[in-house]
């Protein structure tokens, strides 16, 4: 048994690294969590943007595993949460497995998470030794950080970066393994519109018209007071237009998705989401190796999806407490 004066440095605020920080911090432990941007919750994003809001990396969540319905059950007691719908047409809105959304816009759900957790934002982990035993971890400003256990839930890559050099020699099948994680990547665009849209009333569809996925209306979900919708493209058009400035991506976008507007876009702004999904995951929950004390965990592990990655999470956070 391993002592409870372990000391545990988190590193990415989305929803497996705050969920592994959750555990520990209720149970007693004593956690930290570094995230390079000014937010929590990773994918699980909601940004104000000209007096809407919208909902534009992960759009909801479904739930199929006991253990992660324990916890959205908590979100739902706290107010944070609601189901959305089931079917993707309005006939088929009472079949399926219920989607989830935030009330407030889904960013909520990592607020939640990170409440009494020591969490230092705008913090980007760059340079990782292993000291055996325990790890330091020195930031963009300069700053030194000290744990016994390392847990990263950052996109599988950047982990694999950050490691590179660390001190610790991993086993070649898993090494090859991790290396192998791949991620689609993902064009969001922000719009404000003139008037209400043509989406179907919950205010959700998928789409499979090249180049779009998703389109959502945020004032049907009912997290924005203007008309404000958020388009996803699919990953062959992101990886066309990655670098291509946002009045070209952003209008080809929206001229796709006029149909489903049914009102005209007033401006708009594009995000570029590097890891959307994973399109090769690693096969296994997370990845620990005890001699150093380091875990990988994430949407890489558990499979994509939020569920995905909670359930990565909650496997990672039993085995650190045992």
């Amino acid at each position: 048994m391993q002592s409870d004066n372990r000391t545990f440095l988190v590193i990415g605020a989305g929803i497996s690294g705050l969920l592994i920080a959750r555990q520990i911090h209720d149970a007693g432990r004593n956690v930290r969590v570094l995230e390079k941007g000014r937010g929590f919750g990773g994918r699980m994003a909601t940004r104000r943007m000209g007096g809407g809001r919208f909902d534009h990396g992960a759009q909801y969540f479904t739930v199929r595993d006991p253990r992660f319905q324990f916890w959205v059950d908590r979100w739902m007691a706290a107010g944070i949460v609601r189901k959305w719908f089931c079917g993707f047409t309005e006939e088929r809105n009472s079949e399926g497995h219920p989607r989830y959304i935030g009330i407030r816009g889904i960013s909520d759900i990592g607020k939640w998470l990170s409440e009494g957790i020591q969490v230092s934002r705008e913090t980007q982990a760059k340079e990782l030794r292993w000291n055996d035993p325990g790890w330091t971890v020195r930031t963009d400003s300069g700053a030194v950080y000290s744990a016994d256990q390392l847990i990263i839930t950052t996109p599988v890559p950047q982990a694999l970066e950050l490691l590179d050099g660390c001190g610790v020699a991993f086993p070649a099948e898993a090494f090859e393994a991790l290396n192998a994680v791949q991620y689609e990547k993902t064009l969001a665009v922000m719009a404000h519109l003139d008037g209400p849209s043509a989406l179907p009333s919950f205010g959700g569809v998928k789409v499979k018209e090249s180049p779009l996925v998703w389109l959502a209306d945020n004032q049907r979900k009912g997290i924005s007071d203007t008309p404000a919708v958020t388009l996803h493209s699919d990953s062959v058009f992101a990886q066309t237009h990655w670098d291509s400035p946002d009045e070209l991506r952003g209008n080809l976008l929206i001229d796709s998705a006029k149909r489903y507007l049914g009102a005209e876009v007033t401006h708009f702004t594009c995000h570029r989401w590097g890891y959307a999904r994973p399109k090769q995951t690693y096969g296994s929950p997370f990845f620990h190796h005890p001699p150093s004390g380091l875990l990988l965990a994430g949407d890489g592990f558990g499979g994509g999806l939020v569920e995905g990655a909670a359930l990565s999470a909650i496997n990672a956070g039993g085995v650190l407490l045992r």
